[in-house]
């Protein structure tokens, strides 16, 4: 709604101020609590599903983080254990291959070779980790952990199986593990053959990696709440952070449950070096499993969850600020309906009292109004013409009414102005009803300019004609508003070149003044300004002319 229409409507709220009808106290205390419940509902609607589905959302997001941060630790525990033990795998089968070694195995007996070939195994003893190396000739069968240490192996014994195994079923390498409870240690030994120039097994060397001190030193990165288990195909844990589970070789699926049964039955469909997470089967926490090729075990890492974990990021402090400045511009909306509620209880009162003048009907509903139904009512009966933002002519017949109503008792004047645009069928002819439309809007915005007083008021008519009425106004005041019309249109440069008076939009006016008695009607005025604006077109129009009411 233009500036325009918004200052004449609250014109007609000051002209109408004398009035007074009462309007339900109880209808606006009504307004109001609809307002705070519909602002109430409507913020929790916003609330509620927005607080369950961002709690969802970040369940969902911190899981996805939780599972891909274990596959990050598996990944890097596994490749450090997989790298270290490579590595003490290669020093071996190099060690192995060394012609110096294989003399020796074929010829123990010799002193002399057998001190260089002791000095070479010192030289691997310092390239292993573990600084630990063993060998032993198949031809005497002695087994050295160094010169003063050594002694005869049973091949025949079945505790010594990896014996045979070594030298008569490995190619490269094999290893074995076992714990011993005596030094809570577990031991990786990797045992290579050594073969002579036929291929014939002559000997074999090794090397003994702690896993222990290896797998110590993974859980001092870890958090007390995180869990990691290292476990072998038959499902017996041989690394955690309770050595106890490793000397009793506890199974996993003893020691976790049901969840340790969902990673023993999916660890035997792993693919080679993939990983995979799931959330425990009480839905607390998060696990993480993966092979290890290189030692034929599994690694499992477990991190409890919680919606307090979830919920401890900036974005909760984001969604937090966000739903807090929500409430309080739900908090502001009420405080400033409850604020603009107030006049309108005055603005009801006026209106009420507009219908009550023009003879008005309220529209029959269904539904009990409130004080903005009334305004919507009343704005309903368009007492605003749409096209020039001027009142309407029921706006006009309905005040003229009421202005004879209010001044017969006092005996005021009354000025009553019609105005037509000169040669206006030629304008729309010559431009169009588009720009016809655009010339009706500017000469109804350059007459409200020249009425300043409240009671005064510019209305169409009808087409291309106005009407001005000037309360409290003689025939001197209403030729100078009509005077101050002429300029101020020629003021607004339209070109019209259909027009016979001017190159530029021109208009006429008649106009009438008289003493208002309650014998007269508005169309007493009108008929009478109609006349002068005849008389002003018969006179070569773009003039004013007045004439006395009949």
């Amino acid at each position: 709604m233009s500036r325009l229409v918004l200052y004449n409507f609250f014109r007609i709220m000051k002209y109408n101020n004398i009035f007074s009808i009462p309007v339900s106290r109880k209808r606006q205390t009504s307004m109001r609590r609809r307002f705070i419940v519909f602002s109430a509902v409507l913020f929790l609607l916003i609330f509620i599903p927005g607080s369950v589905t961002f709690i969802i959302l970040m369940d969902k997001i911190h899981y996805e983080n939780a599972g891909q941060k274990l596959m990050q630790t598996i990944e890097v525990e596994r490749l450090k254990l997989e790298a270290s033990i490579n590595s003490e795998i290669a020093i071996a089968v190099r060690m192995a291959d060394s012609p110096l070694i294989r003399r020796h195995f074929l010829n123990p007996a010799d002193g002399e070779l057998q001190k260089i070939a002791f000095e070479e195994i010192v030289g691997y003893r310092r390239a292993f980790k573990g600084n630990s190396v063993f060998w032993c000739s198949d031809i005497d069968k002695e087994f050295y952990f160094n010169e003063d240490n050594h002694y005869t192996v049973d091949a025949e014994n079945p505790d010594n199986y990896w014996y045979k195994m070594t030298l008569y079923e490995t190619e490269k390498y094999n290893f074995n593990i076992n714990y011993n409870p005596d030094i809570q240690r577990t031991m990786l030994w990797i045992n290579a053959p050594v073969f002579d120039n036929n291929k014939k097994p002559v000997g074999l060397v090794g090397t003994g990696v702690n896993l222990s001190d290896f797998i110590n030193a993974i859980y001092q990165d870890y958090s007390e709440a995180e869990e990691l288990y290292f476990f072998n195909a038959a499902g017996e844990i041989t690394g955690a952070k309770n050595i106890d589970l490793v000397a009793k070789k506890i199974n996993i699926v003893t020691e976790l449950g049901q969840t340790g049964n969902k990673i023993m039955d999916n660890a035997k469909h792993l693919k080679t070096r993939e990983i995979k997470y799931f959330k425990t089967t009480d839905q607390k926490g998060i696990v993480a499993y993966s092979s290890i090729p290189a030692l034929n075990w599994y690694i499992t890492v477990l991190r409890p969850v919680t919606i307090g974990e979830s919920l401890q990021t900036d974005m909760t402090v984001l969604f937090s600020v966000m739903m807090t400045v929500i409430f309080a511009v739900f908090v502001f909306f009420n405080i400033f309906i409850v604020v603009i509620l107030e006049p309108l209880n005055q603005m009801v009162r006026i209106i009420n009292q507009t219908f009550t003048d023009w003879d008005l009907k309220h529209q029959e509903s269904e539904h009990h109004k409130d004080e903005v139904g009334t305004i919507g009512e009343f704005f309903h009966l368009t007492i605003i013409d749409q096209l020039t933002g001027v009142y309407n002519r029921r706006y006009l017949d309905g005040n003229l009414k009421k202005i004879i109503r209010l001044h017969s008792r006092t005996g005021g004047n009354l000025s009553v102005l019609m105005l037509d645009i000169d040669y206006f069928k030629k304008y729309n002819d010559a431009y169009g009803h588009g720009m016809g439309d655009d010339c009706l809007r500017l000469v109804a915005n350059a007459l409200s300019q020249c009425v300043i007083r409240d009671e005064d008021f510019v209305a169409r008519y009808g087409g291309e004609e106005f009407a001005v009425v000037l309360p409290n106004t003689d025939e001197d005041g209403a030729r100078m508003v009509a005077e101050k019309m002429l300029e101020k249109v020629r003021e607004c440069n339209i070109p019209h070149k259909a027009s016979d008076v001017a190159d530029y939009v021109t208009i006429s006016i008649g106009g009438t003044t008289d003493v208002i008695n309650h014998l007269q009607h508005g169309s007493d005025y009108i008929k009478a300004a109609d006349k002068a604006l005849y008389e002003s077109k018969k006179n070569g129009r773009n003039r004013y002319t007045f004439l006395k009411t009949v």
